[in-house]
């Protein structure tokens, strides 16, 4: 690694020279753009957990023009006449930046709603419209929060610099390099070679910008700040602008972005409430943001205070020495894992990422583009999921709105779990720990209600969450009946610690962390289920995911008794506490009430289309083509359906998927996501490949953002669709002895040949290999625990040899033993 000098910010005099902060980047880790982004979602995303920016690489004429993600008031920008490639616009965010604020939420009907509304719907047995209309008259008065909403998440502000100069420009050139996280703004105006450089620093916790030119003097902007509502400006000083909340801002979070400039050179100087510079040879900027939040991560205090606490840390380093600083922290991380599909394509590399994206739009493959947007995905993941931060939300960290889509919350009913599939197997299982914080902190009675709304809700021990929590832990019913009366987000989120420990084998983290919350889960449940009248154990009131049947009257309800999706979840939460407490010892008596209650769970059932059923009874659906196909849970992310060892059950599965496609379903950019993961796992490659493709052509942004129905940006879709590709090439299951692999198991044709490094898989370990025309030709795998790999191979093929420190080692029935840091090499025949 090179020695980084370390100076002083104002001796950084002198010419500086625009210089690479980095060798000559692999197209295929680059995002490039030949112009300015003219609106959000085609601007460059940069994080570090905390703080997060969409950097434009030039700006519009108008403040907060082009930032909001409305394609009917942006359409006018999209020519980009607009936008000037000499400015620049930040939009930026911080994590904690929510509104609303801390409060009891619990509908003093709760208990009394719940009792009655699930009295109502056993005695309907399924069928009497009239006692399930009045179930969910009571679940709508008396079970949802109060208020109906829960706060969402806000954008921080936006950054604006101006030129004062502003000429034509030439050779524009705007690149987000994933290997760096850094995006980079090159062109000439009037002679004069211009760069601005922007990273998001974990180890400064600031958005750092350089900007230079290879002409003395030639540097001069007018700065400000602004949002889209709710704040006020000043300057601190003749460096500093200050952003602040609004005056009427009153019982909410306070927030403060603070935004430095360092001039090499000419002047620095407030005007009014812009910051003037003029002349300069470079500019560093610095952007501190913070709340006073206090809660999980966030310690709280003075807003102000925090940023100017991040400024003087940074005082008298360079731009140089933090990015280097940075590279130390972010580059590890995302080297652990690489995926290469085929050959690279010196063409399409020439072409710009926008234009590659609009020919794969037309109907064009592009392996290359492919690879690209899984290692965007890694990239937004470890930019928005630290260890010591909050988990990614709906948009992830970036949402340009102060009332953004969905609220942009963490929505657990599919959307927050499917951020986080990509992430154990992706070699980023660090980035899983935000979402383990999350629910220790709903589930804390002196930081969330999880606990609260199980007892006085259901009269439960445990903790329980529905479909939607926020910065404050809140776990009640929202929205709607037909949406929030849903009881299973905490039992989903809580199998993500168990996954932790599956892929880590890490026994402090499954004792410390893990066992709690599975613990308190299956606690819930165990005193939430009742019997059906038939003998078995069901949930509800509740719901199969936002949708709803039909009964022979026609009409359409929400609630019942134990739809699929919570039996498939309960029975999963109830296997992995029952490993997770074998693994540790744990309390055998409260075991055994596990394994009792697991056996009387309402078993799958097929319907008379050889469907599986999404309901108890075999109704018609309201929507057939829903863009929610939870009743397929158990094939993924669930382990209870597979072809290997449920045949039968993978045949219905592929049923209701088929028609579920055949009538529209998936057109949203996280359902098709799941449809790839659902196609990889009923070893159908080719259908999974369809799917990306019909996600890449219709659910993609020029910025490989994953778009949702009308064009706004869900993160969830790009972080489940990148997991889609790796189980298309290895799928890992957790075994009572250790873990299956299942090799290749759903490769398409179009990815005959490639290789992977670093993946991860459960039984705690990771495998390098190569394939070619189909079949795998160099294989290793590294083990970081004492287990046995049952290795399920592609067919016609077979291990033809293992080789560890020098030695064979025997694989008896397919099963290999493997030891605690080894590495075994596997030939193939």
């Amino acid at each position: 690694m090179r020695r980084i000098l370390v100076l002083p910010f104002l001796l950084m005099g002198g010419l500086c020279l625009p210089a690479q902060t980095h060798s000559a980047a692999s197209s295929e880790n680059v995002l490039w753009y030949r112009q300015p982004a003219p609106i959000w979602d085609h601007a460059l995303a940069i994080g570090n957990g905390r703080l997060g920016a969409m950097v434009f690489g030039g700006a519009n004429t108008g403040a907060n023009n082009g930032d909001l993600q409305d394609a009917k008031e942006n359409a006018a920008l999209m020519d980009g006449s607009q936008t000037s490639a000499a400015d620049e616009h930040l939009q930026l965010n911080e994590t904690s930046v929510w509104q609303g604020s801390r409060a009891d939420r619990l509908n003093p009907k709760g208990h009394e709603s719940f009792l009655e509304a699930r009295k109502l719907l056993l005695d309907s047995k399924g069928t009497d419209g009239a006692k399930i209309t009045a179930a969910e008259k009571i679940a709508q008065e008396g079970m949802l929060g109060v208020p109906i909403k829960m706060p969402g998440y806000s954008t921080l502000g936006d950054l604006y610099l101006r030129a004062t100069n502003a000429q034509t420009v030439t050779g524009y050139r705007r690149e987000l390099d994933l290997q760096t996280g850094i995006v980079r703004v090159t062109y000439t105006m009037n002679g004069v070679h211009y760069v601005r450089e922007v990273f998001a620093s974990i180890p400064d916790q600031l958005i750092v910008m350089r900007m230079s030119a290879d002409k003395k003097g030639a540097i001069s902007f007018r700065a400000s700040m602004d949002r889209p509502s709710d704040f006020a400006v000043r300057t601190q000083g003749n460096d500093t602008l200050v952003l602040r909340e609004g005056t009427t801002h009153e019982g909410q979070i306070h927030f403060a972005g603070e935004t430095k400039f360092v001039a090499a050179g000419g002047s620095v100087k407030a005007d009014g409430k812009e910051i003037v510079v003029s002349d300069a040879n470079t500019v560093t900027v610095l952007i501190a943001a913070a709340t006073d939040f206090k809660g999980g991560p966030f310690a709280g205090g003075d807003p102000e205070e925090q940023c100017q606490q991040a400024f003087r840390k940074a005082n008298g380093l360079t731009f140089l020495a933090m990015f280097g600083a940075q590279e130390a922290v972010y580059q590890p991380v995302y080297r652990r894992m690489s995926l290469q599909l085929g050959s690279g394509d010196a063409a399409l590399s020439a072409l710009a990422t926008d234009e590659r994206v609009k020919r794969v739009s037309a109907g064009a493959d592009d392996l290359g583009l492919q690879q690209l947007y899984f290692q965007f995905g890694r990239y937004l993941l470890i930019s928005s999921s630290r260890p010591d931060g909050l988990p990614a939300n709906l948009q992830g960290l970036w949402a340009a709105g102060v009332n953004n889509p969905w609220g942009s919350k963490y929505t657990i009913n599919v959307n927050t779990e499917m951020n986080y599939w990509l992430a154990e197997p992706a070699g980023l299982s660090d980035t899983t720990l935000p979402l383990i914080n999350l629910i220790d902190m709903v589930r804390t009675p002196s930081s969330g209600s999880g606990m609260q709304v199980a007892q006085k809700y259901y009269g439960a021990r445990g903790f329980v969450i529905h479909h939607n929590t926020d910065l404050w832990g809140d776990a009640e019913p929202i929205d709607g009946y037909q949406y929030g009366i849903w009881p299973m987000g905490g039992a989903w989120l809580a199998l993500h610690a168990w996954e932790h420990y599956a892929f880590t084998l890490d026994n402090a983290f499954l004792k410390q962390r893990a066992w709690p919350i599975l613990h308190d889960a299956s606690q819930f449940y165990l005193d939430y289920l009742t019997d059906d009248g038939s003998g078995h154990l069901v949930t509800g009131p509740s719901l199969s995911p936002e949708n709803k049947y039909k009964l022979a009257d026609g009409k359409s309800h929400s609630l019942t008794m134990g739809p699929t999706m919570d039996m498939e979840i309960v029975r999963e939460l109830f296997t992995r506490t029952l490993d997770s407490g074998r693994v540790l010892h744990e309390d055998p008596a409260f075991l055994k009430q596990v394994e009792d209650a697991r056996a009387k769970l309402l078993p799958f059932r097929v319907g008379k289309l050889g469907q599986l059923q999404e309901w108890p009874l075999d109704y018609t659906e309201d929507a057939p083509g829903h863009r929610h196909i939870s009743h397929l849970w158990a094939l993924f992310p669930g382990t209870q359906i597979s072809l290997t060892h449920t045949p039968e059950l993978a045949k219905a599965a592929r049923v209701t998927l088929e028609r579920r496609l055949a009538n529209g379903g998936g057109q949203t950019g996280w359902s098709r996501a799941w449809v790839v993961n659902y196609w990889d796992h009923l070893h159908e490659g080719e259908k999974a490949y369809e799917s990306l493709q019909v996600l890449f052509r219709q659910s993609t942004f020029p910025n490989l953002m994953d778009t949702h129905p009308p064009g706004v940006f869900q993160i969830d879709g790009n972080l489940g669709a990148a997991n889609g590709m790796l189980e298309a090439i290895l799928q890992s299951r957790w075994t009572e002895d250790g873990a299956e692999l299942e090799l290749l198991p759903a490769l398409p044709q179009q990815w005959n040949s490639g290789a992977v490094t670093g993946l991860r898989v459960r039984g705690g370990a990771s495998v390098d290999m190569r394939w070619s025309n189909g079949k795998i030709t160099a294989m290793s795998i590294h083990a970081d625990g004492d287990t046995s790999l049952h290795l399920l191979l592609p067919t016609g093929t077979s291990v033809a040899e293992v080789i560890s420190q020098g030695k064979k080692v025997a694989v008896t029935s397919g099963v290999l033993p493997v030891k605690r840091n080894r590495t075994y090499e596997v030939k193939i025949q």
